[in-house]
């Protein structure tokens, strides 16, 4: 059964450039070597940017493990931790519906 993990937070706001800049080097290496992963969403929050929250879809319990034990997000998690200002908040949900698809933004 798909999994799908929300996570949200809010960083420093001297890091939000940043921050979008490791969120981009992760998708990178989620495109090329995660089939496992069927959906990657991040976003900005546009009233307060330095708040950002992702959503990702696993196919499965062994995708999401091979996302959480990658090079690239123990990189994401190293240079991120240290910026945030909270506590991360992680959510995991089943997937009841999903249209999966590209909506065309890069």
């Amino acid at each position: 059964m798909p999994i799908c993990i929300t996570a949200r937070y809010r960083v420093r706001p001297q890091f939000a450039k940043d921050c979008r800049k490791i969120i981009q080097d992760l998708m990178d290496h989620v495109k090329q070597n995660e089939p496992g992963t069927l959906f990657y969403m991040a976003q900005q929050e546009i009233l307060d940017p330095m708040r950002f929250q992702q959503t990702i879809v696993f196919k499965d319990e062994a995708a999401m493990l091979l996302h959480q034990n990658s090079k690239a997000a123990d990189r994401f998690v190293s240079l991120l931790y240290p910026n945030t200002l909270e506590p991360l908040e992680f959510t995991e949900h089943h997937l009841v519906a999903f249209k999966p698809g590209d909506p065309g933004i890069p």
